[in-house]
């Protein structure tokens, strides 16, 4: 898994994997694998006056809420309650998001080359971007519209990452002399192709509280935005 005055932020980064078998066949010479993980991106946006701790709203909410291009979201989905932690109460809302992808591959034997190859099966690559309104908190005086603009875009950002781990999830493609050397690259190449993104991703998310200092800066958050919106169209074009 993933997960942010003076200015303060922070930021905690969690992986785990499952491995488990989905299927084989043996008569096609075929065998396939599903590899899992998450990653849990929590975001604090800076709020620059003394906050009081507020009561949360009690709802019946999912317990994860996809990004989508047409539900934008709202401070009804900040619900954990604000914490007491003396260092946080210094920050205006945090929202808890998780990144999960999955992929199955498949092992096959070439006749003609006598080798073993493996691939990632495109039909079988799924990557979600949803946020934890049950983690996500916002102080009462911090429910600004640009501070949730900000944590929109945090959300959208995340997005971006996911779009492009699910292109280049489908790129590893390996041979091997034995299955076992095949599952073994293939494996490597995944985790480490996923690994890369998640990390860029995480490196862009401190960027991007950096130069808007926490949306504070309305020039630079306008040109964060134009930025983001571009890498949703191309996510390829995204650091």
């Amino acid at each position: 898994m993933h997960e942010f005055a003076g200015i303060f932020r922070s930021q905690r980064t969690e992986l785990s994997a499952i491995i488990a078998g989905i299927y084989d066949e043996k008569g096609g010479g075929k065998m396939g694998t599903a590899l899992q993980k998450r990653a849990v991106l929590t975001v604090v946006v800076l709020m620059l006056v003394w906050l009081a701790p507020s009561a949360v709203a009690i709802a019946q909410v999912p317990e994860h809420v996809p990004w989508s291009v047409d539900q934008p979201i709202s401070w009804q989905l900040f619900l954990a309650p604000y914490p007491q932690d003396g260092c946080m109460q210094a920050e205006a809302a945090a929202i808890h998001m998780t990144l999960n992808w999955s992929v199955s591959y498949v092992i096959d034997y070439d006749r003609q080359r006598g080798a073993w190859y493996g691939y990632v099966d495109k039909s079988m690559i799924n990557v979600t971007n949803t946020m934890e309104p049950l983690l996500s908190w916002a102080a009462t005086q911090g429910k600004s519209a640009d501070v949730l603009d900000h944590e929109q875009r945090h959300f959208d950002l995340n997005e971006v990452y996911a779009r492009k781990l699910e292109i280049l999830l489908a790129r590893p493609r390996v041979t091997g002399a034995t299955t076992d050397a095949v599952r073994t690259a293939l494996r490597k190449e995944i985790n480490a192709t996923a690994s890369a993104v998640l990390d860029t991703a995480s490196q862009m998310q401190s960027r991007y509280d950096e130069e808007t200092a926490h949306g504070t800066d309305a020039a630079v958050q306008a040109n964060w935005a134009a930025k983001i919106d571009a890498w949703l169209a191309n996510p390829m074009q995204a650091p």
